[in-house]
């Protein structure tokens, strides 16, 4: 059950959805300690959070020391409610992304959100209470080009995030993986694209006139230009679904926010039942014959 003395820590709190959940859990009465990598610039950034009573804490979960920083936050604070918020999105080609673009994209989306999982986890465990929270993407619905590393962190984790949500049922621990569409706020900004390939626009000569210079491009428009109305999320209501999961509880694993996230995840789902259908007889059919077995395996126990 909720406390005035619940205790939130939420990642990339200083901008974008973080801040927003920041503000709600804050107006909610709740204690919320918020992440960043620059205090400085996030007391500047959300003048709001620290006069609403929250606290700032100099924090990088793409750090590999970060494990040690979140541990020392958890005893520090007693940490009921994680929100892992903070990761950017690296927009560029498969072959013109480096394999150290792909390693921070995923130190940033991946690595960072289970290190805080792994620090904070065995605290809740103790209570036999607590919630975690990934803030994901509905991106995992389109794989679109130019978003192979960015997809494929968000995917990932997601998939640790599902496997978890088992694992903790039992323990009192709630799971939560929300999944935002195309929300107005700063994210955009802080986009990457392939470093060797900054002088051309984010993407090698052979990808000129392709789907790649589309969407990176699009990507780069965005970072210098105004959001256009594509955007249509407001954080804010975000925000307070987010609280409100959280607080009243939920029966769902996946949070959905924003109607183009909706479309994609009906898109996603028909071209999985397509697939299905067209390979049902072929995957019907690829069990050995072992004696004495009926070769209907309802368990799952081999996936």
């Amino acid at each position: 059950m909720m406390t005035a003395k619940t205790t939130w820590l939420v990642t990339g709190a200083s901008a974008g959805i973080g801040q927003s959940i920041s503000i709600a859990a804050l107006n909610a009465g709740y204690k919320v300690v918020g992440a960043t990598r620059d205090v400085a610039k996030a007391q500047v950034a959300n003048p709001g959070f620290a006069a609403k009573g929250g606290i700032w804490l100099q924090l990088d979960p793409a750090h590999p020391d970060s494990s040690s920083h979140f541990a020392k936050a958890q005893e520090e604070y007693d940490i009921d409610v994680l929100v892992n918020n903070a990761g950017y999105a690296f927009i560029g080609g498969v072959e013109d992304t480096s394999e150290e673009e792909v390693q921070d994209q995923l130190s940033a989306n991946f690595w960072g959100p289970l290190r805080a999982v792994r620090a904070i986890l065995p605290s809740m465990r103790a209570k036999g209470r607590g919630h975690i929270v990934l803030i994901s993407s509905g991106a995992v619905y389109m794989s679109r080009p130019g978003r192979g590393a960015y997809t494929a962190s968000k995917t990932a984790i997601e998939a640790v995030h599902e496997c978890l949500s088992q694992e903790v049922e039992d323990l009192g621990i709630k799971v939560l993986i929300v999944q935002p569409g195309s929300f107005r706020t700063s994210w955009t900004a802080h986009c990457k694209t392939p470093a060797a390939h900054e002088s051309t626009g984010g993407f090698s000569e052979g990808y000129k006139g392709t789907v790649v210079e589309q969407w990176v491009g699009m990507a780069q428009n965005i970072k210098t230009g105004p959001l256009p109305d594509v955007f249509k999320g407001d954080p804010d209501k975000a925000a307070r679904e987010v609280v409100k999961a959280v607080v009243e509880g939920h029966d769902y694993l996946h949070l959905l926010l924003g109607p183009d996230c909706v479309r994609a995840a009906e898109q996603k789902l028909g071209a999985l039942r397509h697939d299905l259908e067209a390979t049902r007889e072929i995957a019907m059919s690829t069990d050995g014959d072992l004696p004495g077995s009926s070769n209907l395996n309802t368990s799952g126990v081999g996936l």
